[in-house]
């Protein structure tokens, strides 16, 4: 699905549709549809715009659209819930950027269709620091199941 179906589908299928959302975008009805509409070649739908649709909509059609377009993907982050203060989810979210990092160089290295012995070795370490990584979400984890362990033993008593 290219960029522009996805607005036009993420505007159109939102209950109440543009009729909805562009109040919240501080325009007409009208000007959103035109924005929208792949038809109407002189309006168009901005980046900002976009932004403020996909996170009103909890919709990542554009997004997901975009990245594709650009050879790449989406890769939703957890968020830490109320009241949890420990590394978990900031360790997943560096593992993910480590990952993201093996990814690109494994594209650069590649891109010629030969691997030369420094380029190999770009690519190991980038793994080992994604395997870091990895450990250091598991360790989080594990904290995590021990403290939840420990606060079911004070509730059992």
């Amino acid at each position: 699905m290219n960029v522009q179906t996805a607005a036009f589908n993420l505007v159109h299928d939102y209950p109440g549709g543009a009729t909805a959302l562009a109040p919240l975008l501080g325009k007409s009805a009208s000007t959103l549809n035109h924005e929208v509409d792949p038809n109407y070649a002189t309006a168009k739908l901005g980046l900002a715009d976009a932004l403020k649709l996909t996170m009103l909509s909890k919709d990542r059609s554009i997004l997901n659209a975009f990245a594709m377009a650009c050879h790449c993907m989406v890769l939703p982050l957890p968020s830490s819930p109320e009241g949890i203060d420990d590394d978990t989810f900031t360790s997943v979210t560096r593992m993910a950027r480590e990952f993201a990092e093996v990814i690109s160089q494994i594209a650069e290295v590649t891109a010629d269709g030969a691997v030369s012995d420094n380029e190999l070795g770009r690519v190991e370490r980038e793994a080992a620091e994604l395997v870091a990584a990895v450990q250091a979400v598991l360790a989080a984890l594990q904290a995590r199941n021990r403290a939840s362990k420990r606060t079911s033993q004070w509730e059992a008593r």
